[in-house]
């Protein structure tokens, strides 16, 4: 039907109060003739959408910059939206904090449910976008709040280095299986491994894929309770220092102060920070270090920089206590001479 006779039938149908059908008519109009003043100006009052509404006002000045009364409705209807995006806003804001005290609460399932509920009726909020992503326990969600944050806020370099962490994993199955064992979380990581399985061409890696399935599998029907690594590394890496500080106390006497030795104290800290790099170097963990020491962003460490970090966590160690041995050769030279003449 040609476009004008289409239209004289949309303009019949919205006299007669057919609203529904006229507004589909002038939109067929409009996409068979997108210069069509008249349709555009109809669509102005038939839309439900404010800015659905705001676009057609706007495309009626395109085509007719002399328009005045599509222009003191667009005016109109520029005050009218704005209003509504400030009452959207207060009301996004209130429920964000809502969200963080139920997040403070230790209610995180709560507070998830509220956010989920927010980000569909209002989606300019980075904020809420974050805390989506931070309290979302599906990967693919993370991801979809991560993107909109960088919509919204494409300047934000935290959002942009989370996206690529994100996408790492997106494309490293194997890795994020991994981390969803960090985190206790048996079933997902079961899961990824499945899907890494299906997609995999190599026999060995399928080998290796099902064993680490069966051993969660086990995991699960043994009830083991999962450590956090946090726990597992702060458990190892307290060793090494304690150790140290052993044998220190043994060389210079229980009270420090009575016989003050600064560089002692330097292979105490020697010894903590060996002990700590060789600790994260041993527990498959997320941690920043990975990242800013070996640009590793999916924060695992590959098993390259692994090795490089526990070898030098170790021969931190080995150095602080090889100081205690020399500190020792150094007071028996002082005390008796006589041996080493």
């Amino acid at each position: 039907m040609p476009a004008e006779n289409l239209l004289q039938k949309a303009i019949a149908a919205a006299r007669a109060g057919r609203e529904l059908t006229a507004r589909e008519m002038f939109l067929q109009v409009v996409q068979t003739d997108p210069q069509n003043e008249v349709a555009w100006m109809w669509l102005t009052g038939l839309l439900d959408d404010i800015e659905e509404q705001v676009y057609a006002c706007r495309k009626v000045l395109e085509i007719n910059p002399g328009n005045s009364r599509a222009r003191k409705y667009l005016d109109g209807l520029v005050v009218k939206y704005q209003r509504l995006v400030d009452e959207k806003k207060a009301g996004a804001e209130k429920q964000i904090q809502t969200a963080r005290g139920l997040i403070e609460q230790k209610k995180p399932a709560e507070a998830l449910h509220l956010i989920r509920s927010l980000v569909k009726g209002y989606v300019a909020s980075a904020e809420a976008w974050w805390l989506l992503a931070e309290l979302s326990p599906d990967f693919d969600e993370q991801l979809r709040a991560i993107r909109q944050v960088l919509a919204l806020t494409p300047d934000d370099v935290r959002a942009q280095k989370e996206l690529r962490r994100l996408e790492h994993f997106q494309g490293n199955l194997l890795d994020l299986a991994a981390m969803y064992e960090e985190q206790g979380a048996f079933e997902k990581a079961m899961d990824v491994y499945r899907r890494a399985a299906v997609s995999t061409e190599s026999n060995r890696q399928w080998d290796s894929i099902y064993y680490k399935i069966k051993r969660l599998e086990n995991l699960q029907h043994e009830k083991i309770v999962h450590i956090s690594p946090a726990i597992s590394i702060a458990r190892l890496a307290i060793g090494p220092p304690l150790l140290y500080l052993s044998l220190m106390f043994l060389q210079i006497g229980i009270n420090p102060l009575a016989h003050p030795e600064p560089f002692l104290w330097v292979g105490f800290l020697w010894a903590a920070l060996g002990g700590f790099l060789a600790a994260l170097a041993s527990v498959r963990s997320r941690h920043r270090l990975w990242l800013i020491l070996f640009g590793d962003v999916g924060l695992g460490g590959t098993p390259r920089s692994r090795l490089v970090m526990g070898a030098a966590g170790w021969l931190l160690v080995v150095l602080s206590h090889l100081l205690l041995v020399a500190h020792a050769l150094y007071r028996i030279h002082t005390s008796y001479p006589f041996l080493f003449e």
